[in-house]
């Protein structure tokens, strides 16, 4: 019955990725704030912005930045609660297993504020020498809280960013920006055929639990899932083929046409010089904060 479990769990799985896919889209829809806005404009902000936050090292910048992001969902019409979700169930985890050991004294010396764990005297275990007591020290706190406050910023502004876009009018974006046509050719054919395999994984599943009756050995369900993947690679090369020859059949030559058609507005050239003047000033007034 577990590895029965484990596959009923991996199906939902896919099945969530192409339900919250979907609920995306929703959102792009939208007439928000940066829905209206030139999709190649917000390319080149977002990303002025993320290499913004890798240049901040103080909190009060760096969340700034971070509260910036909560007002352009708002104006973006992006419900807060699912927005906070998207970004706060991402980065306790990513960021607890680098932080948590990076703040006390055994990986960041410095000065102690709370001790943990005393002993009699020093350990030492090969090359390695653990002091007497292990420590939270003020300066591993203040680079944990610097980097959980950059994860956070720079996630907030990724999921903005994806969600209140289509997939489709990135890549024409980015072909707008003279990005190689191979390259984006690469990725949206990928981002169309991702969800076909995994429909088609959810179909070789559904097929075969429909004709089970009762629950095989651990040994049968792991061979069965060796030859699904197995399978769906050979497909995988199969479909390449027949979509490129459908493609040439049709007159493909190469370049990677797109039915959206960009017209820059004033708010567009007013949105980028806004943040460019914004990171700027943010950028020069942390490094005077710091001298």
């Amino acid at each position: 019955m577990a590895s029965t479990t484990f596959l009923d769990k991996t199906l939902l799985a896919i099945t969530r990725i192409t339900e919250q896919s979907l609920f995306s889209e929703k959102f792009a829809n939208r007439r928000g704030f940066l829905q209206s806005l030139d999709i190649r404009f917000q390319l080149v902000t977002f990303l002025f912005i993320l290499v913004l936050i890798s240049f901040l090292h103080t909190p009060q910048s760096l969340w700034l930045v971070y509260g910036a992001s909560l007002l352009l969902a708002v104006f973006s019409r992006i419900p807060l609660r699912f927005f906070l979700m998207r970004v706060w169930l991402f980065v306790p985890i990513f960021t607890a297993a680098i932080v948590l050991p990076a703040i006390l004294n055994v990986v960041t010396p410095g000065d102690t504020l709370w001790v943990l764990v005393k002993f009699s005297h020093p350990l030492t275990w090969g090359p390695y020498r653990i002091p007497a007591e292990i420590a939270v020290t003020q300066q591993g706190l203040r680079a944990g809280v610097v980097f959980v406050s950059r994860v956070a910023a720079s996630v907030s502004f990724a999921v903005l960013f994806t969600i209140t876009h289509r997939w489709s009018d990135i890549f024409a974006g980015l072909r707008g920006l003279f990005v190689p046509r191979i390259l984006v050719m690469t990725l949206s054919m990928t981002e169309r055929y991702l969800f076909v395999f995994l429909r088609l994984i959810q179909d070789m599943y559904r097929a075969r639990k429909s004709r089970t009756i009762r629950p095989f050995p651990a040994s049968i369900e792991r061979s069965w899932i060796a030859s699904r993947i197995g399978i769906t690679f050979r497909k995988s090369v199969e479909m390449s083929e027949d979509v490129y020859k459908a493609m040439l059949s049709r007159g493909f030559q190469g370049e990677f046409r797109s039915i959206n058609r960009f017209h820059s507005r004033f708010v567009d050239y007013l949105w980028l010089a806004t943040v460019l003047i914004a990171g700027g000033i943010l950028l020069m007034s942390e490094r005077g904060m710091v001298r």
